[in-house]
């Protein structure tokens, strides 16, 4: 019986990490090739589902049932016809890792970046996702009318912070503590 236990074991191992590998790599698959190879350089990689905590996974994929957590995609960027706010991760020694959070807007058919959030050593990934347009508050009872896409940059569980143009200006509030 232990033999049995042993295989059932390993074959599920395996299974959920081919699982895990697959839903990355379909996870990814809406980007424009050009988009990924513009900000996948210097050791940077799109978070994805695989580096987000078990616990953290779990809220995530009750709250965003489908998303990728390392990209969404909208109309955040003033004069482009979409755009893409991107989570990245490097490897920073063991458990901890460098992250920074871009904006990509195609103009003219190539990728334009613009950092959001600069590189911060965390040990942790946070996540990203998109907000329609409407009217937002934050926890300090500030007010927003937001007319684009807004995205916010989340640490799961913890803080969040949303970010929205005002014409030319990104401008952002604390939406969580």
């Amino acid at each position: 019986m232990g033999l049995v236990k042993s295989v059932f074991f390993v074959l599920t191992v395996i299974f959920l990490s081919t699982a895990s590998r697959l839903w990355a790599q379909d996870c990814l698959s809406g980007l424009p090739t050009s988009l990924q190879s513009t900000v996948e350089q210097g050791g940077w990689k799109i978070v994805q589902p695989g580096d987000v905590p078990m616990d953290d996974w779990k809220l995530w994929k009750n709250a965003h049932q489908g998303q990728c957590p390392g990209v969404a995609v909208g109309n955040f960027f003033p004069k482009a016809d979409s755009s893409y706010i991107v989570a990245l991760i490097q490897e920073d020694g063991e458990k901890r890792f460098l992250e920074q959070v871009l904006l990509v807007a195609m103009k003219k058919g190539q990728p334009v970046t613009e950092v959001v959030v600069s590189p911060t050593q965390v040990s942790s990934p946070s996540v990203v996702w998109k907000l329609g347009p409407g009217h937002y508050a934050g926890v300090d009872g500030s007010k927003a009318s937001i007319s684009r896409d807004s995205f916010i940059y989340e640490k799961i569980a913890s803080s969040a912070k949303q970010f929205y143009y005002q014409g030319s200006n990104l401008k952002s509030f604390v939406i969580s503590n």
